[in-house]
């Protein structure tokens, strides 16, 4: 036993040896074949390459190159100081001491991202930097790529000097808005000379190399501004200035001018683009360029969607609607077809470079499928089920519907078709207030929501993409695909260097459950009179005060949303424009019209299997009493049930009544025709001119003015 145990161990040495000995030839191997294949630094390259951004036909939406990204190289003694120790500060504080590679914020960056389970922190010198915009020129990420950056790097500094290095960095890095390097970006950014930068000037510029577009001052002033905090904080610590200059440099106003030129097909979207590639291989090396990315857009349908935001404009721009935006994607797999951000990119008087599609505003009324889902799906409520239309108190004080009238008892189906506020603020409560603020983000919502009763209504904002991504759900039925922009990356060559791979799928509700919000939300366009002629469900959307209008809608294969609002000067809204006034003029454009010219075939909807025919209720004797806040199940006057067929999941709908008596009240199919003017439809059934869904006459606090949904 002894010898056998004496002998394994020996065959477990060798084999640990032989092992260790291959893993020391493949290291070392690695730094041969690294070092053999270094470009000469020497060499170096700073002229700013070309970046080629085609739609997935492989059609030109937009060429970023030398051309005017950058003005006028300059030397160190031309770049203000101030500027020069800003960047060192914020980007490589050890930088006069190391020689190429900080191996303390090396072991650091390592010990953080074990710790995490990725990567939390950079590690990368100015040198290391330099080295990879100017020498490596490669988008790609890998340990051979690191290992060729850090030999680049120590091979830099042996043959330039500090000022030298620091100088070729501050005439290669990117700024954003076109600007490579320092003296283009203080021309772009503030129309001035690098030397002639401020103290608050040059401590912002210092900080928007880290990520240009997510702090880009006209499109984020609050990143922008606490970036520049960051970089004036470390300039204390360093003791290159005092806190008092860092104090009045963070209160000293900022002029920007931003002076740049663009031609660009679908520039929301390029922009959106370039955030991603930023994110994946880090701005500079984006703009070195190089590569030629196909991205997800349809340039048919852009133009489709371009053309549908400038009808909407026409249409609705007399009634103070002075910007829109659109977004069309594909649900089956998340990829971004359509992207306009804005009535006008180069209009500043409504803002328009920033973009709507991926901002913050209040969906209104368009969120109410979420909560009536959660409802369904959690067999608290069906669309048979009673609800009651009357004003009355909910924990945010006392609620009556957008018309200023009662329907009284209806189906929460009659409930979501007619988008009565009073049921929606039931079925939230029924369903559980954290229940629905729960299901919408695994829908796709990724913004934080209110954990109230409101939410329910359109108090929370979100991003129109994400609720695109949530809408998307429901046309899948149940799967959830996150948004995809790029579809590959290659060299000028024609050499892949990478496909992105696209989110994994998500299956968030079964495909019965997803039918029962398409069920309703079919009839939405021939409800409220929208025209559409092709099949698509949808859910209009619209706050108090007709501060924003949405219209969401959806197919088996497109989902698309459209919003408008006015963002030009002036703290006004528009004046009676409802999400329904979306419905028929943007959204109405681009289905009956932009699809039929892009050649477009929208899938119809299928029924799955495993659904139950029935009628509507006539109690709510199926649904728990303890979780729901259904009306009484006696009869009243107020009841306007109808006797429709309905769906139901397998064991919640409701038995049939055998009463011959025919019901007086108006059924749900057909319904009247609904117009998208409220004013001129029958009364009782749809909005007056005047929105009034926030709460009122309460001692409890009232919701904003801005957060109740009108159609």
């Amino acid at each position: 036993m002894a010898d056998w145990w004496s002998n394994g161990r020996k065959n477990w040495w060798k084999i640990a040896a032989v092992v260790g000995g291959l893993i020391l030839v493949l290291v070392l191997g690695t730094f041969a074949y690294a070092y053999a294949t270094l470009p000469d630094p020497s060499k170096l390259d700073l002229a700013a390459g070309t970046v080629i951004v085609k739609d997935r036909h492989g059609t030109l939406i937009e060429e970023r190159n030398a051309q005017g990204a950058r003005v006028n190289p300059v030397t160190l003694s031309n770049i203000n100081p101030l500027l020069q120790k800003a960047t060192v500060a914020v980007e490589d504080k050890h930088f006069y001491q190391h020689h190429g590679i900080d191996w303390g914020r090396v072991i650091k960056a390592g010990i953080v991202d074990t710790l995490a389970r990725r990567p939390e922190q950079g590690a990368s010198t100015i040198t290391e930097q330099l080295a990879k915009i100017a020498v490596l020129q490669s988008p790609k990420k890998s340990i051979l790529i690191k290992l060729r950056e850090a030999m680049v790097a120590t091979s830099l500094e042996s043959r330039y000097n500090k000022s030298q290095i620091l100088e070729m960095y501050l005439n290669t890095i990117f700024y954003g808005h076109h600007a490579t390097g320092i003296e283009a970006a203080s021309q772009v950014f503030f129309g001035k000379h690098a030397s002639e930068l401020t103290l608050g000037e040059a401590s912002l510029l210092a900080g928007l190399p880290n990520a240009p577009s997510y702090y880009d001052p006209l499109l984020h002033r609050d990143r922008a501004k606490a970036r520049q905090a960051v970089v004036l904080d470390a300039m204390v610590n360093e003791q290159m200035i005092s806190q008092a200059q860092a104090d009045e440099a963070k209160a000293a106003p900022l002029n920007f001018v931003f002076k740049e030129n663009r031609s660009s097909q679908a520039p929301h979207f390029v922009d959106f683009v370039f955030e991603q590639l930023e994110n994946l291989y880090g701005p500079s090396v984006v703009n070195k360029g190089g590569f030629v990315v196909t991205t997800t857009l349809d340039l048919t349908l852009q133009k489709a969607a371009e053309h549908a935001v400038a009808v909407g404009q026409q249409r609705l721009g007399s009634l103070g609607a002075d910007n829109g935006d659109f977004i069309a994607i594909d649900p089956k797999s998340g990829e971004i077809l359509a992207m306009v951000g804005s009535a006008d990119f180069f209009n500043n008087d409504i803002k328009g470079q920033f973009n709507v599609v991926t901002g913050l505003r209040q969906p209104g009324s368009s969120f109410k499928p979420y909560a009536y889902e959660q409802a369904f799906r959690s067999h608290k409520l069906t669309m048979g089920n009673l609800l009651d239309d009357t004003s009355r108190h909910f924990a945010n004080g006392q609620f009556h519907d957008f018309d200023n009238r009662d329907m009284g008892i209806i189906t929460a189906h009659k409930a979501l078709l007619l988008s009565r506020n009073i049921p929606a603020l039931e079925t939230m409560q029924t369903a559980g207030v954290d229940n629905v603020t729960q299901f919408a983000h695994a829908m796709g919502i990724t913004t934080p929501l209110k954990n109230e009763v409101t939410t329910a209504i359109g108090s929370s904002e979100v991003r129109m993409l994400d609720h695109a991504v949530g809408y998307g759900v429901f046309a899948t039925g149940g799967t959830r695909h996150d948004p995809v922009s790029i579809l590959e990356i290659k060299d000028t060559q024609g050499n892949t260097l990478d496909k992105p791979n696209p989110p994994q799928a998500k299956q968030v509700i079964s495909a019965q459950e997803a039918y029962l919000i398409t069920y309703i939300l079919k009839d939405y366009s021939s409800a409220w009179n929208l025209g559409w002629n092709k099949p698509f469900a949808g859910k209009s959307g619209t706050t108090n005060d007709f501060r924003d209008a949405w219209m969401m809608a959806y197919s088996p294969n497109l989902v698309i949303g459209a919003w408008v609002g006015h963002t030009g000067p002036g703290d006004q809204n528009m004046h009676g424009v409802f999400g329904t006034m979306v419905g028929s003029s943007v959204l109405r454009d681009f289905i009956n019209n932009g699809l039929s010219q892009a050649n477009f075939k929208v899938e119809s909807f299928q029924r799955p299997s495993g659904l139950v025919d029935g009628p509507p209720c006539q109690n709510n004797a199926n649904v728990s009493p303890s979780t729901s806040a259904s009306p009484s199940t006696s009869p009243s006057s107020g009841r306007n049930v109808g006797s429709e067929k309905e769906i139901y999941l397998p064991g919640t709908e409701c038995a049939a009544v055998a009463t011959p008596t025919p019901s007086p009240s108006p059924t749900l199919t057909p319904l009247p025709s609904l117009s998208v003017v409220p004013s001129i439809v029958p009364s009782g059934l749809t909005p007056s001119a005047s929105p009034s869904a926030s709460a009122s006459g309460s001692t409890a606090p009232a919701p904003s003015a801005s957060t109740a949904p009108i159609p």
